[in-house]
């Protein structure tokens, strides 16, 4: 049962006010949760849901493309990546080229040590050209070293 009520009373009672007609320029109004917010219609709610939808979507690929970036960095840049196998790989062909060099001088220096131990032309040689030895009975004749040092 209502009570009666007389009609100044209901009309000096506050009432929450209602907002009727859509505003204007709905889209770019920035709503503050507390502060102001639209009157919620059902098709907000199913916008709101497509719209979260879109965000977590996006999200999701830039999440992706983020770890992708990453990992291509790590692949080129890294410890075990392009750039430090390359590096790697030059080292070693710097490697294997000194060893050859290095073998071909031991096989240079295994058939010297061979001359010097039984051929005696080859030591007579050795001693002519760094020792100045000369045998007896040849004439030494001393030349300048060129005719362009003489003043």
């Amino acid at each position: 049962m209502q009570y009666p009520t007389a009609k100044n009373s209901l009309n000096q009672q506050a009432r929450p006010l209602v907002q009727t007609k859509r505003l204007k320029n709905h889209d770019r109004i920035l709503y503050v949760n507390g502060l102001f917010s639209p009157p919620k219609t059902q098709e907000s709610t199913v916008g709101l849901a497509k719209e979260s939808e879109e965000w977590r979507s996006l999200f999701t690929m830039v999440l992706i493309a983020g770890f992708g970036a990453v990992m291509l960095m790590i692949s080129v840049i890294g410890n075990y990546g392009i750039m430090a196998t390359n590096r790697l790989e030059a080292h070693e062909q710097k490697l294997v080229q000194k060893l050859e060099s290095m073998e071909l001088e031991k096989v240079l220096m295994a058939e010297e040590v061979d001359a010097l131990k039984t051929n005696p032309a080859y030591i007579e040689l050795i001693a002519r050209k760094q020792l100045g030895l000369v045998r007896s009975g040849e004439l030494i004749f001393f030349l300048p070293e060129s005719i362009e040092s003489i003043p």
